[in-house]
């Protein structure tokens, strides 16, 4: 899968660029930043507007905005009818048809930073990332929020520019897996890192927000998202579903591109026995402890919206399937199984690999509903993939390392 690079992104006028208000001189300075670090990293920076726009200076005269613009920001390019008549009016899907192909860019090349419903609309009909600013006014609840550019300049160097996106990877009839990085607390290159989303995954602490705005950047520019229907994550050890730290930016990540994403999908109808505590309890697990312990909900509910009228998943359609830490993938492939059940097929996808551990698939089940309670029995193995033949980006772990560490320590750079 060819990995793509950031080489734009288009901007809206609107309480983005300018405030729609009055002027505010300090958050403008920070705009301009914004601006000046785009340049500094080679990310070309768009206007696509609709209509005119005019300003008055400091003697009452009245000029053209885009003249004004051009002259402050001498990298900054203008898509408008009000200059080229063939520029299609936002939100529609040709507007950023045109100036992708002007540009000569792909979709996943590109993000789109505005903050009004036109623009998420037109981020969406795009099938292009959505930022959305709130620096000046917080006019809608859509998209990955930014509340300064400083953030989102930070989120742009640290995550976006990252050229090493997976680490381990399966592809094999079929069957597709992928992890950014591989977790280990003991082995030094990778402690800092691991523990960090560790205390993410389970306690919401570390730097959550790194961690799900890596895998939203590799999901985004590797393409992954193209080939899906539906995202779901995968539930913890206790009876519920979904997953409390992930389940917003999941959400959010699914509209972006009309992907429905599906909280309630997998739900664990008993508790599962966690692995610390059998081995404290000298008991010996396996996936029937994963196999038994969780159900398919018929009826899920679309971004915490309606339950659905008849079953969405069915032969021809792909959900997305996300975890946070992998060690043997019980979990994960477990999941993959019911949902196979109901004709779908699964893209699995976790933060984490455990470092020196094989991928371990479950073999045939006997036929069973997937949407009911089962109590599976001597259920065999499957294929076993092989921890170093997959790990197919060693470099993957040190980026990943030094760009957490960089999102830590991240300021301006200087102009």
């Amino acid at each position: 899968m060819e990995a793509k690079r950031l080489k734009g992104v288009i901007l809206s006028v609107e309480d983005t660029l300018l405030s729609t208000e009055n002027y505010k001189k300090e958050i403008f300075s920070e705009v301009e930043k914004l601006v000046a670090f785009l340049k500094l990293r080679g990310i070309t920076p768009v206007l696509l507007a609709n209509r005119a726009w005019t300003i008055t200076d400091k003697d009452g005269n009245k000029k053209c905005l885009f003249e004004a613009l051009e002259s402050h920001f001498n990298n900054l390019v203008i898509f408008t009818r009000q200059r080229d008549h063939k520029v299609p009016n936002k939100p529609q899907s040709a507007a950023t048809e045109y100036v992708l192909k002007e540009m000569n860019w792909k979709s996943n090349e590109v993000v789109y930073i505005g903050s009004s419903i036109n623009d998420m609309r037109t981020a969406v009909n795009g099938k292009i990332l959505f930022l959305r600013a709130t620096w000046y006014s917080n006019n809608l609840d859509y998209g990955f929020e930014f509340h300064e550019p400083k953030e989102l300049a930070r989120f742009i160097d640290t995550l976006c520019l990252r050229t090493h996106f997976w680490s381990f990877e399966i592809n094999d009839k079929g069957f597709e897996y992928y992890a950014l990085a591989p977790f280990s607390t003991y082995k030094p290159q990778f402690k800092k890192y691991s523990e960090n989303a560790r205390a993410a995954a389970k306690f919401g602490q570390g730097n959550v927000d790194f961690w799900l705005g890596a895998l939203v950047t590799s999901m985004y520019f590797t393409g992954i998202y193209k080939s899906i229907d539906f995202i779901a994550s995968y539930p913890g050890h206790k009876v519920g579903s979904g997953n409390d730290k992930m389940n917003d930016d999941l959400m959010t990540f699914g509209k972006c591109f009309n992907k429905g994403y599906l909280h309630d999908l997998v739900v664990r109808h008993k508790d599962a026995l966690k692995s610390q505590t059998a081995r404290n309890q000298g008991i010996k697990i396996d996936y029937h402890n994963q196999l038994n312990t969780i159900k398919l909900n018929k009826l899920p509910t679309k971004n915490y919206g309606k339950s659905y009228k008849n079953p969405p998943l069915q032969r021809g359609k792909t959900v997305l399937l996300i975890d946070d830490i992998c060690t043997k993938g019980w979990s994960i492939d477990t999941a993959r199984k019911y949902i196979e059940k109901t004709g779908a097929k699964v893209v699995m996808v976790t933060w984490l690999k455990t470092i020196n551990t094989d991928f371990e698939t479950i073999g045939e089940l006997p036929n069973f509903n997937p949407y009911q309670v089962n109590d599976f029995e001597k259920i065999m193995p499957g294929k076993y993939y092989p921890y170093h033949s997959n790990l197919v980006d060693p470099n993957a772990s040190e980026e990943l390392g030094t760009q957490l560490q960089q999102y830590l320590d991240w300021d301006w750079p200087k102009f």
